[in-house]
């Protein structure tokens, strides 16, 4: 796998966006991921999100060049483990590779009868859990489940 696949001009890395003071900033990470088609690997524009108003969840939105995005949701715990272990029994598993000397984690996204398998950067995805964990840390997601609705009545 060549390092090339990894790289992007299109603003990549993670970036925060405020959203006021209330509730801590989403982040958003660009990459590019590839995307394992037999032997061969196609390159996918990728964003990572996370976004305290969903405190376990992480969002994955691929754009393979077209006008449809793809978009997968999962829990942040199950990134953070894959990127030590394989992780996941349903239709997200997740699991770390080194390949000569470079970090990768894998994940495996399976709907219906359909599967496919992307490997990104492992320096990419410590980023995005260091920022998301940063936002909110693990064990006080449940602080930000209701800030919306409580909000609302401002």
């Amino acid at each position: 796998m060549s390092g090339r696949v990894f790289g992007t001009d299109d603003e990549p890395g993670c970036a925060r966006r405020g959203r006021g003071h209330r509730q801590p900033e989403p982040v958003t990470c660009r990459t590019v991921v590839a995307l394992l088609e037999g032997e061969e690997t196609l390159p996918v524009l990728t964003d990572l999100r996370y976004d305290s108003a969903h405190p376990y969840s992480v969002f994955v939105a691929f754009n393979a060049g077209t006008d449809m995005v793809v978009e997968w949701e999962f829990g942040r715990e199950l990134l953070t483990s894959g990127r030590w272990r394989l992780t996941g029994l349903g239709d997200v598993q997740i699991w770390p590779a080194e390949i000569r000397g470079h970090g990768l984690v894998y994940m495996s996204f399976r709907s219906g009868g359909e599967k496919f398998v992307v490997a990104a950067s492992a320096v990419v995805i410590d980023e995005f859990i260091e920022s998301a964990i940063e936002a909110v840390s693990h064990g006080e997601e449940e602080r930000f489940l209701a800030v919306d609705v409580m909000e609302s009545f401002d």
